[in-house]
């Protein structure tokens, strides 16, 4: 799944940068970060019962252009540190990656599509080996901004260590998250 959807990334950023109406730019940020979070995500497995927490933050969109009069997409950055837990274990993990947003200018929600790179400290839940404690992660998800400072998120989130160990059974999340814009 992580192969899939960092092609779906890939394949999009190509069409939105070879169909935009304008050349990508540059946007130079007040701050690198303009908006954090907190997200709490359920894995999808039935054998394992694994809850993450997250505390993130994200960018705007550093690199965008304009596929139409209304629609935009450009691709920002998402960073997080949190915890996974479950089976009477607890790791924290950290992640960094790229985030690729389009939005339209008359509707208050946005498509995101994310992957990088995240580091566990645990490997293990009980039973259940996530395989070893290099991953990458990726998602798919919607964002609705509620408010002018407010959004709720929601995505389904695939980590994988994309085959660096033998053991690779894929850890597959619906995950849930407000974040505060500043």
């Amino acid at each position: 799944m992580h192969h899939i959807l960092a092609w779906i990334l890939f394949l999009s950023l190509t069409t939105t940068l070879s169909h935009a109406t304008s050349a990508p730019s540059f946007k130079q940020p007040d701050s690198p970060f303009d908006t954090i979070g907190l997200r709490l995500g359920g894995d999808v497995n039935a054998d394992v019962s694994l809850t993450s927490y997250e505390l993130f933050v994200t960018s705007e969109p550093q690199w965008s252009c304009e596929l139409s009069e209304k629609v935009n997409a450009g691709i920002g950055y998402e960073a997080a540190i949190g915890a996974l837990a479950g089976e009477g274990e607890v790791a924290a993990d950290l992640h960094f990656g790229f985030s690729l947003k389009f939005a339209h200018q008359s509707i208050p929600v946005s498509v995101i599509i994310t992957t990088g790179p995240s580091l566990y400290s645990e490997d293990s839940f009980g039973d259940f080996d996530i395989g070893g404690h290099i991953h990458f992660t990726s998602s798919f998800g919607l964002n609705w901004k509620m408010c002018e400072s407010w959004t709720l998120e929601y995505r389904i989130q695939h980590t994988s260590n994309a085959g660096l160990e033998d053991n690779n059974p894929g850890l597959d999340m619906h995950a849930v998250a407000l974040t505060r814009s500043f």
